[in-house]
């Protein structure tokens, strides 16, 4: 047996023991940083679930039978040997744990087909939940085609990424019958009013809306991220409202950003014109094609600036695009799409800029490689946790 290994393997049942000199810390900790494959299987053998696998395996062999049979074939031998089996027998209750943590090792690294364990992240892909007006949940995630009928008369036609409304013959019922469509992590879908008027939502996002406009206004409630293709009626505005601000349109594509953990709430207007007003402060400001309003939530200040609209859209293209971002705010959209949750390990790579231009549609590691092709960070995966450090 390598006695690297094995040594490794003395040094993982003291970390399990909590018994490591300072010396040996820096040894693990050295190994540990000195390869991938090292910090998976460490992170395996010494996880809870593993633990509670091999106690079950462990207590199934009945060792005191066979330490009686051993001693009983050595029993005729000399004394001095049978103290040497005393012995043996107090070592192995130590050493035997390690012994199979070096098996589990060497068996990892020397697989016959060379195959090395790759733990993959899936991009997110179409799925919703429709909230009806009785508050019965549809989920919509590969759902075979169907038409769905409201009280009201209208109807829902279900596809698998995509649902449209159409009025139904029932015209004479005055109070709006609402529906909320909620997008979990990890997933997208899009939706065609009653009007005509096309959404798009991204992950972790929700709308409120009435099954079909009556006359005046016609009102949507948004939290999360979504982009509008709304139909043009002179007579009826179109607005979209957020926690803290509403947009009024008559006709006109737009990118609304309005994540409840999000600081700012940002809309980004592609053709038209649209009215950003603040329910806070009162101030309103009129965007034009190309520019971009900033909210933000704790002193209600708006700032209107002229952007590059294709980053705002990118997300409704199939694509990750950004541009001098920081990391951290990269992360919370990737960990919305991918449904992960991040870790840093060192503060200060949060701040880091990035950018990319990368398909939304494919696994997630071959844009962490991205990332860790600046040379400024490292990355890893466990369960569905990205660990991120600086590059050491």
């Amino acid at each position: 047996m390598d006695k690297a290994k094995f040594d490794v393997a003395i040094l993982v049942g003291k970390y399990l023991a909590n018994n490591l000199t300072d010396e040996e810390q820096k040894y693990l900790s050295d190994w540990l940083s000195s390869s991938e494959k090292n910090r998976t299987w460490f992170e395996r053998v010494t996880s809870e679930s593993y633990q509670i696998e091999k106690g079950k395996a462990t207590r199934s062999i009945n060792v005191e039978e066979g330490w009686k049979a051993l001693e009983l074939k050595r029993e005729s031998r000399m004394g001095g040997r049978r103290r040497r089996i005393y012995w043996m027998r107090y070592v192995a209750m130590f050493v035997l744990p390690l012994a199979i943590a070096v098996l589990l090792h060497q068996v990892y690294y020397s697989r016959k087909d060379k195959v090395e364990m790759v733990q993959t992240i899936s991009s997110g892909t179409s799925k919703a939940i429709l909230i009806l007006a009785d508050g019965l949940p549809v989920v919509l995630e590969q759902q075979l085609e169907k038409t769905l009928k409201e009280s009201d008369g209208t109807k829902i036609n279900v596809l698998k990424e995509h649902i449209s409304y159409e009025s139904g013959v029932d015209d004479k019922q005055e109070k709006s019958v609402y529906h909320e469509l909620v997008i979990p992590r990890g997933g997208e879908f899009s939706l065609t009013l009653s009007d005509g008027t096309e959404v798009y939502m991204n992950a972790d996002s929700k709308l409120r809306f009435p099954t079909k406009f009556g006359k005046g206004e016609r009102v949507v409630e948004l939290e999360g991220e979504a982009y509008f293709q709304v139909v043009h009626h002179e007579d009826a505005p179109f607005i979209v409202k957020t926690s803290q601000m509403a947009i009024k349109v008559l006709g006109t594509e737009f990118n609304v950003s309005a994540y409840a953990e999000d600081s700012i709430i940002r809309t980004t207007l592609v053709r038209g014109s649209v009215k950003i007003s603040s329910e806070v402060s009162g101030e309103s400001v009129v965007l034009h094609p190309g520019e971009q309003s900033a909210l933000n939530r704790g002193d209600h200040s708006m700032l209107v600036s002229e952007v590059d609209v294709s980053y705002a859209m990118a997300w409704k293209e199939g694509r990750l695009r950004f541009k001098e971002k920081p990391l951290k705010e990269v992360m919370k959209i990737i960990s919305r799409w991918y449904d992960v949750d991040v870790v840093y390990e060192d503060e200060e790579v949060k701040d880091y800029p990035f950018g990319c231009n990368f398909s939304r549609h494919a696994t997630i590691e071959p844009l962490l490689k991205v990332f860790e092709a600046t040379g400024t960070i490292e990355t890893s995966i466990h369960g569905r946790k990205i660990w991120i450090r600086k590059k050491k």
